[in-house]
């Protein structure tokens, strides 16, 4: 009988341990680190040029990946002018890296690629904010319980 009594309570904390580890994940959405084909379509460019200008394009797609996801997130309205994070290295690019209207027009592909599904993933992450929103939820849910099993 004690033997028994040790592995019911070796099972409820290990349950008791399998709940805490799923209400601390949460899912979130990330932009891919691959550009999508919505931010850059070179199919209209001349091969010359082609090389040069998805270079450009994939430098600030990594910005958007980097710099901008964490500021504004899945679902966000991005401004109409582009922010300060969102910009590239002249060291990658040289002297296109500084043209303003090659930004804007690379902040303007942004835009309209923000709310395409399939320039998101998916990620399961750790979130001290979802355990602590699961305990809270939990606790609101045993206090409505005894609340109406006690008729208070």
């Amino acid at each position: 009988m004690a033997l028994r009594r040790k592995y019911d309570i070796v099972i409820i904390v290990i349950l008791v341990l399998a709940a805490l580890s799923y209400a601390s994940f949460s899912s979130e959405f990330r932009l891919q680190e691959k550009m999508p084909a919505e931010f850059f379509d070179g199919s209209h460019l001349p091969l010359a040029k082609r090389d040069a200008e998805e270079k450009i394009a994939k430098a600030y797609w990594e910005a958007a990946v980097k710099q901008v996801q964490w500021k504004y997130g899945y679902a966000s309205r991005l401004p109409e002018d582009p922010p300060p994070e969102f910009g590239v290295l002249s060291s990658e690019l040289g002297t296109v890296a500084k043209d303003e209207a090659v930004r804007r027009h690379y902040w303007l592909q942004l835009r309209a690629t923000w709310h395409v599904s399939s320039a998101w993933k998916t990620e399961y992450v750790w979130s001290s904010a979802s355990f602590r929103q699961s305990l809270r939820s939990a606790s609101d849910s045993w206090g409505q319980m005894t609340r109406n099993i006690f008729g208070q």
